[in-house]
């Protein structure tokens, strides 16, 4: 049977042995939701900026059309939350030019093409000592029936 002074600095020893796969695994936990996150505020704006631009078609004869103005204003509202514009975008680093709209038949389509950045993404490249491009494309559209 082993004795007590035998037993000492055992445990800080395993704790220093488990601690970087305990801090990878929480670091990872927060990075996917952050991701999660990121996603759910792309699909509330896409389909925020869908409703808008179905109420946005005037007229009874059925056949709509899709104008630069209606286009910009539905740009405008998915990055910065105003049909005025703004300078601060709603998610970091999405601007303009990643959200398309377009009108098939009755039904509008507002897609955005996020690329998305881990915050964490130097970690396994400091683990394996190159560089891991740990990026990805969040892509979330809505289509919505003209009113």
């Amino acid at each position: 049977m082993k004795t007590q002074s035998q037993q000492s600095g055992v445990a800080m020893v395993e704790f220093t042995i488990l601690l970087p796969f305990f801090l990878l695994l929480l670091l990872s936990l927060v990075e996917l939701g952050r991701a999660f996150y990121t996603y759910a505020e792309l699909e509330k704006i896409s389909r925020d900026s869908a409703r808008f631009l179905s109420g946005e078609f005037k007229g009874t004869d059925g056949l709509y059309t899709l104008d630069d103005s209606n286009i910009t204003l539905t740009k405008n509202l998915a990055v910065y939350g105003s049909i005025n514009g703004g300078t601060e975008a709603i998610i970091p680093a999405l601007s303009t030019s990643q959200v398309e709209v377009t009108l098939t038949g009755n039904y509008v389509k507002v897609e955005i093409k996020y690329p998305y950045q881990p915050v964490m993404s130097f970690i396994p490249g400091y683990f394996t000592g190159k560089d891991i491009d740990l990026n990805f494309t969040l892509v979330s559209s809505y289509s919505m029936r003209v009113l």
